[in-house]
């Protein structure tokens, strides 16, 4: 009599990956440039040499546009997160010592897991205290230093992917270099911030010259 071939079945496991909390930080999207908004940039710089690399243009852009909706914070938010943490750290700092010293005093039995949970509690608290601080130095004023990250960047893309040249002419539109720039910067900024033709045709010669836009020092492009 033929024995019945053993069926096995192996259970697939249906577990996912865990989310990213939100208090650890956000999942990075994809960078993606919409086929009209590249049609758009492809329009406005006109003709473009021919050792530019298109391909890997467009994908840098996407990258840049999609770092830079991420560098950006808003004051406000960003003066409160600052308010907080400064009070998280001057609380944290007298709690850490006084239950330091009743584990010193033999008053309190030593838990190795608070202790490390305040240590780590009064680490985040100053790293985070003094990047805030340091941030809002850098927004005094009129300073926009993600703006300014933006506007190198872009200026960076387009000399060494799209085969530009930091030059601006004294025409209506400012060259193909201006015209870039703005149209770019259209993509991700509020209109109020696009830099004028003329504004545009003043950074990308300050850029060529080596002179330094914002906090950002750059190196003369020869």
């Amino acid at each position: 009599m033929a024995r019945g071939r053993k069926h096995t079945t192996t259970r697939r496991s249906k577990r996912r990956a865990p989310p990213v909390p939100k208090a650890l930080g956000w999942r990075v999207p994809p960078a993606v440039l919409a086929d009209a908004d590249w049609q758009t940039i492809l329009d406005a710089t006109g003709p473009l040499p021919k050792r530019g690399n298109l391909v890997q243009a467009r994908r840098r852009l996407a990258r840049c546009l999609r770092d830079y909706r991420g560098l950006r914070r808003d004051p406000a938010k960003l003066h409160a997160a600052l308010r907080i943490w400064r009070r998280i750290d001057k609380l944290a700092t007298p709690l850490h010592a006084a239950v330091t010293e009743e584990w010193q005093q033999n008053r309190w039995r030593y838990d190795r897991l608070l202790d490390t949970a305040l240590k780590r509690l009064l680490t985040t608290a100053k790293t985070i205290t003094e990047s805030s601080a340091m941030r809002v130095r850098m927004r005094k004023g009129k300073r926009d230093p993600a703006r300014n990250w933006l506007f190198l960047t872009l200026l960076d893309l387009w000399v060494y992917d799209f085969g530009g040249t930091l030059t601006a002419s004294k025409t209506s539109s400012g060259g193909p270099g201006v015209r870039f720039l703005r149209t770019a910067a259209v993509l991700v900024l509020d209109a109020r911030k696009v830099p004028s033709v003329v504004t545009a045709r003043r950074i990308i010669r300050a850029v060529a010259s080596g002179k330094s836009i914002g906090i950002f020092r750059v190196t003369k492009v020869r």
